[in-house]
C-alpha cells in the first residue's frame, strides 16, 4: 500500500517494465497541462492621446497600426498634458503623445516622456529647426510632424518691388500713409500684453534673442538675451520706428486684418493661420521674409512646431520599443508625414521637407520659404517669464506719443526677467533657546 502511494513515481521502483506506463502518465500530464493552458493573451494596444482637434488626422496616420498591435487613439484636453500625466494611474497613461513642441521641455523636466534616437537619414529628411524644438539639453524628446513661422506679406499692387532693406521698406510704408493711400504702414499686431511671437523678427532683425545656447544646441536658461549688446548697439531704431508711426502697438490684430486685406497697409508680419484671410483677397501679394535691418543679420523668426513623444509609461506597458519605432521612424516618413497633413486643422508644412515641398498649398509653402535663419520657438518654461518681459518691453516702446524709450524699455524687461527666474533662497531657521 505505501509503495503504491507514491502513484507515478513510484513506478520507477519495479523495474525495466514500468518504462511504457512512465511514458503514459507523462504524456497524459503533459496533454492535460497544454488543454488546461489560458489562450496567450492579444498584445497590448498601443495608446496614442492627441487633442480632439487633431484625432482624425492622428487616426489616418496610425490606421494600420503597428505590426501585430493595434494604436488606438484618444481625444483629450492636451493643454494641461504635464499635470494630468503626474496625476494618473500609470494603467490608464498613453504610450506616446501629440504635442506643442513648447510643452517639451516641461515634460521632460517631469520625466513624463522618454528620450529618443533618430538616424542621420531621418535627420536630413526633416527641418533641422523643426527638430530643435523637440530637444532638450543634449537628448531629443519627439519628432515634429508640422511647422509653421510668421512672414512678411506685401501688397504687390502697391509694392511693384520688393524693397530689399527694411529702411526701404519703411520709406515705401511711410510715403503710401503721407500721400494717403494707405491707413496703417506696416500692419503687426501686439495685443494688450504684447507679443513676442510676432515681434520676434524685428528683434532678431537687431541682433536680440531669447537665450543663448549650450554647447550641445540647446538653450541655455541662464542666458538671457533680451538686452544683449549687440541688439543695445541697434535698439534706438526702435525709437524711430515709434516716432514715425511706421509700428505702433495700439494696432489690434483686427485692425491689422482688415488694413491688409482691405488694401489699406502695404506691409502685414502675420502667421498662417491668416491664410484662410489671405485667399480672399483681390490683389496680387508676395511672402518673403522681413528684409535685413542691420547689415549681416537676418532678421529671422521663431519657429513652432507640433509633434510625438514617447511617454515614459509606455516602459511599464512593455511597448516602449515598438512606441519608439513608431516616432523615430514610422511617422517621420514622407507618406506618413503627408498623411497626417491631410487632415490636420494646424496651419503649418510637414516637418518632412520631401512632403512640405509637396504640399498643393503654394501660399502656406511661401510662409516656409520665410524661415531662413530661423530659431527653433523656446520650449523650456523659462520662456514664459521672457516671453512675457520681450513682449511688454515691444509693446511699451512703440505705442506712440506715451511710449517709453527702447533703451528703458529692455533694459526693465531684462531686469524683469532675471529677477523672474532668480531662484529664492530658503529662509535661515535661527534656532530657538529656551
Amino acid at each position: 500500500m505505501r509503495q503504491r502511494s507514491l502513484g507515478a513515481f513510484g513506478l520507477l521502483k519495479r523495474g525495466h517494465a514500468a518504462k511504457g506506463w512512465v511514458s503514459a502518465i507523462a504524456a497524459a500530464l503533459i496533454a492535460g497541462s497544454l488543454l488546461a493552458a489560458p489562450a496567450q493573451a492579444a498584445p497590448r494596444e498601443i495608446v496614442v492621446w492627441v487633442d480632439a482637434q487633431y484625432k482624425d488626422a492622428a487616426t489616418a496616420l496610425f490606421a494600420n497600426g503597428y505590426k501585430n498591435k493595434t494604436i488606438t487613439v484618444t481625444a483629450r484636453d492636451m493643454s494641461t498634458i504635464a499635470l494630468d500625466l503626474q496625476k494618473i494611474d500609470p494603467n490608464r497613461a498613453p504610450d506616446i503623445v501629440l504635442v506643442d513642441g513648447e510643452q517639451v521641455g516641461e515634460l521632460a523636466n517631469n520625466e513624463l516622456i522618454a528620450p529618443i534616437e533618430i538616424s542621420a537619414a531621418t535627420s536630413r529628411a526633416l527641418s533641422s529647426v523643426a527638430i530643435n524644438t523637440f530637444k532638450v539639453g543634449t537628448s531629443l524628446y519627439g519628432t515634429p510632424i508640422q511647422r509653421q513661422n510668421v512672414a512678411l506679406v506685401t501688397n504687390a499692387e502697391m509694392i511693384p518691388t520688393a524693397p530689399t532693406t527694411f529702411k526701404k521698406l519703411s520709406n515705401m510704408a511711410l510715403k503710401l500713409v503721407a500721400d494717403g493711400r494707405a491707413e496703417i504702414g506696416f500692419a503687426l499686431a501686439q495685443g494688450l500684453d504684447g507679443n513676442a511671437y510676432s515681434t520676434y523678427p524685428l528683434f532678431a532683425g537687431l541682433g536680440g534673442f531669447a537665450f543663448g545656447t549650450t554647447a550641445a544646441g540647446s538653450y541655455n536658461p541662464t542666458r538671457i538675451g533680451i538686452n544683449n549688446k549687440k541688439f543695445v548697439k541697434n535698439q534706438s531704431q526702435i525709437d524711430t520706428w515709434n516716432a514715425s508711426g511706421l509700428i505702433d502697438s495700439n494696432v489690434s490684430e483686427e485692425e491689422a486684418r482688415i488694413a491688409f486685406t482691405s488694401g489699406r497697409a502695404p506691409f502685414w508680419l502675420t502667421s498662417p493661420e491668416e491664410i484662410v484671410n489671405l485667399k480672399t483677397v483681390t490683389f496680387r501679394y508676395r511672402i518673403t521674409q522681413v528684409p535685413n535691418i542691420v547689415k549681416g543679420i537676418n532678421a529671422a523668426p521663431l519657429m513652432k512646431s507640433i509633434g510625438f513623444a514617447v511617454t515614459a509609461f509606455a516602459q511599464t506597458h512593455r511597448v516602449l520599443p515598438a512606441a519608439k519605432d513608431i516616432v523615430e521612424n514610422q511617422i517621420t516618413t514622407t507618406n506618413a508625414q503627408t498623411a497626417f497633413y491631410a487632415k490636420s486643422p494646424y496651419v503649418g508644412l510637414p516637418a518632412n521637407s520631401v512632403a512640405a515641398a509637396a504640399t498643393p498649398d503654394r501660399v502656406l509653402l511661401a510662409f516656409g520659404s520665410a524661415a531662413l535663419g530661423a530659431a527653433p520657438y523656446p520650449n523650456i518654461p523659462e520662456w514664459g517669464q521672457v516671453s512675457l518681459a520681450l513682449g511688454g518691453a515691444w509693446r511699451d516702446s512703440t505705442r506712440g506719443v506715451t511710449a517709453v524709450k527702447a533703451a528703458t524699455a529692455f533694459a526693465a524687461a531684462q531686469a524683469q526677467a532675471v529677477t523672474a527666474l532668480t531662484p529664492v533662497p530658503e529662509p535661515t531657521l535661527t534656532p530657538t533657546i529656551p
